[in-house]
């Protein structure tokens, strides 16, 4: 399923659609608690917004 790409230039990769959130979370709870939106492919994007394919985040 999506591999995302974060901005130091690691991938996250997950075996179901995630969340922003989600993804956010997975780095740390603090960083999921403190976000408020995404950039998803260089759109901004609120922490909601589901990844269904890979992208940079």
């Amino acid at each position: 399923m999506p591999l995302i790409t974060l901005p130091d230039g690691t991938s996250k990769s997950f075996d179901h659609p995630v969340t922003v959130r989600d993804v956010a979370a997975s780095i740390g709870p603090g960083l999921a608690q403190a976000a408020l939106a995404g950039r998803v492919n260089g759109k901004l994007v609120d922490l909601s917004f589901p990844l269904l394919r890979d992208a940079e985040l």
